[in-house]
């Protein structure tokens, strides 16, 4: 059983302890990387292990670092399946990030960013309890919507709020083009003879 108390600071991969970037700065920009869709999976895990990790991690050890890397990233666990509805991504750490700074910091007391070192999980734990703010209304919205439950209020706190509320998707060029072609198609009517 691992010793909750502790806060890791080294990972083990192939047997040997590797010194990482523990602090909420890098693990940030990884979650950052990952939301990004110019980028195919293999160059994400490269990016999160070349991140997170000190010293160089050979290529034959960079499947089981990713798997290290994502424990870390986890909070020492894995991804729980939700048994709820999946509203799907409801927030990015890119376009939420000052929120979701205001929040923290306010649960930690001080300010995150302006702290020497502020261990991931340290950060995530506050995260975790940020209760009423900013940040929660916005994430409370997206998901009204989504659910398509909002009131005429909600909808009015939407209309007034779009900048911060509606949540920019970066698509992949595949996406893109599909995108592309199903908007043509509405402007033509739908005909396309069978084509999609």
């Amino acid at each position: 059983m691992d010793n909750i108390l502790t806060l890791p600071e080294q990972l083990e991969v192939e047997g040997k302890l590797h010194d990482i970037n523990y602090d909420f700065r890098p693990c940030i920009s990884i979650m950052q990387i990952l939301e990004r869709t110019d980028l195919t999976d293999y160059e994400k895990i490269k990016i999160m292990v070349g991140i997170l990790f000190v010293d160089e991690i050979a290529e034959e050890d960079l499947y089981e670092a990713a798997q290290q890397a994502t424990w870390f990233l986890n909070l020492g666990g894995t991804i729980q399946e939700n048994s709820g509805i999946d509203y799907g991504r409801l927030f990015s750490w890119e376009q939420d990030g000052r929120f979701i700074f205001s929040a923290t910091d306010r649960v930690l007391g001080f300010s995150s960013r302006r702290a020497k070192e502020l261990h991931w999980w340290d950060f995530v734990g506050a995260f975790y309890e940020i209760g009423e703010c900013t940040f929660s209304t916005i994430i409370h919205q997206r998901k009204l919507k989504k659910k398509g439950k909002q009131t005429e209020a909600d909808r009015e706190w939407w209309s007034e709020n779009k900048d911060i509320a509606q949540l920019r998707l970066e698509y992949t060029p595949d996406e893109e083009e599909a995108l592309k072609r199903f908007n043509e198609l509405l402007m033509k009517g739908g005909n396309d003879n069978g084509r999609v």
